[in-house]
């Protein structure tokens, strides 16, 4: 039912587009004479099929944000990109982690050494690490997102989609370069610059970096505590661009990023209310440690029963659990009071170095036959660590240590006949991760009681007087070998059919030791789990799989391309390890997408009206859903359906007026979801038996049934005696209807409908040298999570984006 009512409405906001085509008609037809000057459609290049060519030419759902789109957004970090990007949204609760979800496909665990299914890649190198994804963005050419699989092209984890971030390069010869600056709310400072030009006459060069600064946005309830949501981060990139010969060219890379010691690492914890207490699942377990323990087999006083005691005890807004439902998921469904304080005991922090050097040779090796080289290497370092209870008591906390090395190799060969087109590849991709998670707080301390009932600790150990932690330490080895081709067919002089495969190898392991020591108490690590290749089935991945796509093009006109495809998209299964997992728990399977998609893409009006749309049907074979069965953070495998499409609007009716319309419709199904099962409660560890095991029907997380994004841009001309240039005035936004953050779908996860609007004024001098531009971000001061983690009946951990900010900043320009 809920399908069809889905589809009805999807279909008829398709019956709208001849509506919106004639609207925008008479409002052209109807604009003064001054406003008839030649529109500017920006048709941006795109690199969707590994070569270059205007997205309109693409059969791919791709959105793409020119240099000058980013600028206007005031657009500083990777993460940014998601309110102009129909059906894309971001999770994240520090730069340690960012987590994008495309048409609901993501990866929602928090455990680092995951990957995503959304791929994401910069200047044609794949970031493999999701600790290196959030990031400053600067010296940007563009930024494009294609939705749906892209496994043939882009490899195994591009299952739902990839995002391309692709920076200005060393190909221009003239000497030009910018200097930019600004501050902005919550004492924000950076500087920014790049220069470039020729070193000599084969010779070119570009460096440019950006340094930014900024306090923390959730301020502390605490004078010793620190606001979090700050920033303190550097980060440069070194282009170098060389004729080697006439046919070979040569680009390269180097990125060095750090951040140091970034204000992060802290919650909201959200409350409750007393309606939540009526329809809360009284475990049978409290009521008859109530019974027993607490009254010791006397009546509750005042008459009560014993059930209503029970809540009393144990479900009270001071110091008591949360109100949850038989599943063991949280009920309440609002917001903290306070979402822009935190209550947290330990000053969290990031300190991050990354570096990334990518080598890209282009040879020409015969008439429209091209042979690329692509050689990459990155290393990434972080520790981080939070307060994970987000209250002012030393309950929980985690500090987890990486380090990282990445290398790759992809060689690919393409070339050009008179009726067809077509590629052959190779790519080699070598991962390595050594980590640490460490957890300090409530959990070891229950832990260390177990130990001494083992008689592994002794007797007189007081945890309470030392310093226990509970260690995991893991070290995965990742080899990825590939091979792929496309190629695509001119049937007609208007059909075009594209077929592509690649064959996908995996081979990875895993070396993992789950312990307990305490060095203040001289108690060396007692080892309680060990896991590596020789002793278990569990710590080997060995996995060969196929991505596909078959596409037919109609280019019905030179301004009109509508097509249809299937795409194969595939992603490797991987370890989800918590010291509360058991071992043979913590490897999922490998997840296949089987995707349907058809659309339309169009430039009408004398190409001042660009319209594109499309329609996709997923069928998901073993979708890896993140659960908290056992409130430990683990990776289900379940099958799972959507539907849904998007429709974006571009209008350019003269150079003064540029709007934008955005509209994404999503409904979705998956199959069953683990749920919290068993936990250990902290009362004299009571075993809880929560009855509803399984989920059933739930929704994609980050996946709300629509969404809508706008932008409207009006520049005019400013001259008098003092000074001559150019204003621009921006409105910018997107409203998100209701949907939940966590594929379980309880109560702290669920995220009420919002919308956040932004605004931007800007001066440009005619020479367009100098800019000087205003910016405020959420406008209204929309309150909304950006994070949810649902504790069961410990509560439920959010984190919520940045309140209203806004800023200025000072570019100037040279050539």
């Amino acid at each position: 039912m809920k399908i069809r009512k889905f589809s009805a409405r999807f279909i008829s906001i398709l019956g709208l587009a001849p509506v919106l085509f004639a609207s925008a008609v008479f409002a052209n037809e109807s604009m003064p004479a001054k406003f008839d000057a030649e529109p500017k459609i920006e048709v941006i290049q795109v690199s969707a099929q590994k070569r270059k060519q205007d997205n309109q030419e693409v059969g791919i759902s791709i959105t793409a944000l020119s240099a000058k789109a980013i600028e206007r957004l005031a657009i500083s970090d990777n993460v940014e990109i998601t309110q102009q990007v129909p059906n894309l949204q971001l999770t994240s609760f520090s730069p340690n982690l960012a987590l994008f979800n495309l048409r609901g496909v993501s990866q929602n665990s928090f455990t680092d050494n995951l990957e995503s299914p959304v791929a994401v890649y910069a200047d044609d190198a794949y970031i493999a690490s999701l600790n290196a994804v959030s990031g400053l963005l600067f010296d940007a050419k563009r930024v494009e997102v294609l939705r749906g699989p892209q496994g043939t092209l882009f490899g195994r984890n591009a299952t739902g989609g990839m995002i391309h971030y692709v920076s200005n390069d060393a190909s221009e010869a003239v000497f030009n370069g910018y200097l930019k600056a600004g501050k902005a709310r919550f004492d924000r400072t950076f500087i920014e610059s790049a220069v470039g030009g020729s070193l000599n006459e084969t010779i070119r060069a570009r460096l440019a970096f950006r340094q930014e600064k900024a306090d923390g946005y959730i301020k502390s309830a605490s004078t010793d505590i620190r606001a979090i949501g700050g920033a303190d981060a550097q980060a440069a990139r070194l282009s170098l661009q060389a004729e080697v010969f006439d046919n070979v060219l040569l680009d390269f890379s180097h990125v060095y990023a750090k951040d140091q010691d970034v204000p992060t690492g802290g919650y909201a914890f959200l409350p409750w209310t007393e309606k939540e207490i009526a329809n809360t699942y009284l475990p049978p377990e409290l009521v008859d440690f109530t019974q027993n323990v607490i009254l010791e087999g006397e009546a509750p006083p005042n008459q009560m029963t014993i059930e209503d005691f029970t809540k009393l005890v144990f479900f009270n807004t001071e110091d008591g659990f949360t109100p949850v439902d038989s599943a063991g998921l949280t009920l309440y469904q609002g917001d903290h009071a306070m979402p822009h304080k935190h209550f947290s005991n330990i000053n969290g922090f990031l300190n991050r170095k990354v570096q990334n050097s990518t080598a890209k040779l282009t040879i020409d090796l015969a008439d429209e036959v091209e042979l690329i080289s692509i050689s990459n290497l990155q290393f990434l370092d972080k520790i981080y660590l939070e307060d994970g209870d987000g209250i002012a008591a030393p309950i929980i906390a985690f500090q987890t240590e990486t380090d990282y090395q990445q290398w790759s190799q992809e060689l690919r060969l393409s070339g050009i006949g008179a009726s067809a087109r077509w590629q052959l590849g190779s790519y080699w991709l070598d991962m390595q991760q050594e980590g640490r998670i460490t957890t300090i707080g409530n959990p070891v301390i229950r832990l260390a009681t177990t130990l001494k009932n083992e008689g592994l600790l002794a007797d007189n150990y007081d945890p309470l007087i030392g310093s226990p932690q509970a260690t995991q330490d893991y070290r995965t080895d990742s080899e990825n070998f590939s091979v792929f081709a496309q190629y695509e067919y001119l049937l007609t002089s208007d059909l075009v059919i594209i077929a592509g495969l690649r064959w996908s190898e995996d081979d990875k392991s895993l070396h993992y030791r789950r312990g307990f020591e305490d060095k203040s108490a001289d108690i060396a690590l007692i080892e309680q789990v060990s896991v590596n290749p020789d002793s278990s089935n569990i710590a080997v991945i060995d996995y060969q799989d196929y991505s596909a796509r078959l596409q037919l093009n109609w280019q019905l006109n030179n301004e009109i391309l509508n097509f249809v495809s299937y795409n194969r998209g595939i992603k490797v299964g991987n370890w989800a390890f918590s010291a509360g997992v058991p071992v043979e728990n913590m490897q999922h399977k490998p997840e296949t997408l089987h995707a349907y998609e058809m659309g339309s893409k169009a430039l009408l009006q004398d190409k001042s009206l660009q319209l594109n749309a499309t329609a996709f049907y997923y069928d998901y074979r073993d979708y890896q859903a993140f659960s908290m069965s056992g409130l430990a953070p683990q990776i289900d495998n379940s099958d799972a359906t959507a539907y849904g499409g998007e429709i974006e609007l571009s209008w350019q009716p003269n150079i003064h007026i540029f709007a934008q319309l955005g509209l994404s419709f999503m409904q979705s199904e998956v199959e069953n979801v683990s749920a919290v099962d068993e936990w250990i409660s902290p009362v004299a560890n009571t075993v809880i038996d929560f009855p509803l095991d399984v989920l059933t029907n739930r929704e994609l997380p980050n996946a709300p049934d629509y969404s809508v994004n706008y932008l409207f841009n009006y520049v005019w001309p400013v001259t008098s005696t003092i000074v001559s240039g150019e204003l621009s005035m921006q409105l910018d936004g997107v409203y998100y209807d209701d949907q939940y953050l966590e594929v379980s779908n309880g109560g702290g996860a669920y995220q009420k409908a919002y919308g956040v609007n932004n605004a931007h004024l800007a001066y440009t001098t005619a020479n367009t040298q100098v800019q000087l531009m205003l910016w405020v971000k959420n406008l209204t001061n929309e309150t909304y999570k950006q994070y949810n983690l649902d504790l069961g009946m410990l509560g439920s951990t959010a984190y919520y984006a940045p309140p209203r900010t806004y800023g200025v900043s000072l570019k100037f320009s040279f050539e």
